[in-house]
């Protein structure tokens, strides 16, 4: 499976390849978003590319038009609560706390970050922890549904803003990971964690870990990922596509 992941800051050479030379990314099958983009930006990259995507939001809010929140009480000035917002891009929904099958994966997604100054997409660990709790059923119950139908479940990617605690996070209080996240990865081994929130003095610098069978990568910028049985890859150009193994 071939992955274009952004995250976190919009990335001008991206942009210049999709206008000049979009027939080298056509071998991505699947756009991911790890939050704090322009709802603009994401569509822009829908439609140069011409792929579904799915995504999170981070912890940062920008400019969302009403119809985007699905739920909202049009007669009050104010938002529902954050756990009760579904909000869409590019006529995709929302994933966190969500689980969607795509291509032979299972995708989760957890959004936001931990909480430091109040601010709308920031969590608690105990608020997180039951979504994380909620989501690990929601796994089961999925992978269950896929051995029903005879489909062959290739693995398991999580994309969520922060990062788990202790892995690719920083220590100031508003980058520090969420510690439930090491049980989601404990208990379900997931193939492929990706993240953004944290950000890199080089925006083409790799920033990857890993704990037992789960590799933890950074997307922030933008990122090339190509999935072949269990093997990840990671670069910022599309000659990773070609590679045959």
């Amino acid at each position: 499976m071939n992955i274009l992941s952004v995250s976190d800051i919009p990335s001008r050479a991206l942009e210049a390849l999709i206008l000049r030379s979009p027939d080298k990314l056509k071998k991505i099958d699947l756009i991911i978003s790890c939050g704090d983009l322009e709802k603009e930006y994401l569509e822009f990259l829908v439609d140069g590319l011409n792929k579904d995507i799915l995504f999170v939001f981070g912890n940062h809010e920008y400019r969302w038009d009403r119809e985007d929140y699905f739920g909202y009480e049009k007669e009050q000035d104010i938002l529902p609560k954050k756990d009760k917002i579904v909000k869409r891009i590019a006529g995709a929904t929302d994933l966190h706390s969500r689980v969607q099958e795509c291509n032979g994966y299972i995708f989760v997604g957890f959004g936001g970050s931990i909480l430091y100054n109040n601010g709308r997409n920031q969590f608690s660990e105990k608020e997180m922890d039951k979504i994380v709790s909620k989501a690990i059923i929601k796994v089961r119950l999925e992978q269950f549904k896929m051995a029903l139908l005879r489909k062959n479940l290739k693995g398991i990617i999580v994309l969520s803003h922060s990062a788990p605690f202790g892995i690719n996070d920083q220590s100031d209080p508003a980058h520090i990971g969420f510690k439930c996240f090491n049980d989601f990865i404990k208990h379900v081994s997931p193939t492929l964690w990706l993240h953004g929130h944290i950000h890199l003095q080089d925006m083409y610098q790799n920033q990857i870990a890993h704990t037992g069978s789960t590799t933890v990568l950074n997307t922030y910028g933008y990122k090339f990922i190509k999935i072949d049985n269990d093997k990840i890859d990671v670069a910022y150009t599309t000659d990773l596509f070609d590679i045959k193994r």
